[in-house]
């Protein structure tokens, strides 16, 4: 039996990245010092909205039950004229498997089971945005010694590459974005 190919049945926004932060615990560092920034950013629009429990449910019996987000974040160093990579995380990805639940205290019959890129243990959200927000919204810290920028005034930005692949309610996508320029000081 083929799987039902639901997709021409929605009609999703475009899937975009929102968001896009990146903040510093403090403006200026000494050179011995640890440089500790916050990046983070938010998946937007269709594939969002697709991410709830009436899709889920109807994935679910179309067999389509896992969705995976791909993600990589590096934090660059903007000069005049090139740019340099100063951390950066490797492939991450976050899966959502939909599950039939039986818990009593879940709203719905299929409900999401949020499995974070650490390898934790999978998360079970309490309602359909906390399910969003576990799935869609992405918030890393990286650190790394000042030494690396050098002495003088940085702008810092965060490139990010967001995808997820085809499933029966969406179809693929790939989406980068970067964030404004973090202005960072090394004495």
């Amino acid at each position: 039996m083929s799987l039902k190919n639901r997709r021409g049945d929605y009609s999703w926004p475009a899937t975009k990245i929102d968001q896009v932060r990146l903040s510093s615990d403090q403006k200026s560092y000494a050179t011995g010092d640890t440089v500790r920034l916050n990046a983070s950013f938010k998946v937007v629009g269709g594939l969002r909205e697709s991410f709830q429990p009436d899709v889920w449910t109807l994935a679910w019996e179309d067999f389509d039950k896992i969705l995976r987000l791909t993600f990589n974040i590096s934090v660059k160093s903007q000069g005049a004229l090139s740019s340099k990579r100063i951390a950066e995380t490797k492939k991450q990805v976050r899966r959502a498997s939909f599950y039939w639940s039986r818990d009593p205290d879940l709203p719905y019959r299929i409900w999401a089971m949020v499995v974070p890129e650490d390898g934790g243990p999978p998360k079970i959200p309490l309602n359909v945005e906390d399910a969003k927000s576990k799935m869609l919204d992405v918030e890393k810290d990286f650190s790394f010694p000042a030494s690396v920028l050098g002495s003088g005034t940085h702008k810092v930005v965060v490139d990010l590459k967001v995808k997820w692949g085809r499933r029966s309610f969406i179809d693929k996508g790939e989406l980068h974005s970067r964030s404004r320029p973090l202005v960072v000081k090394v004495e």
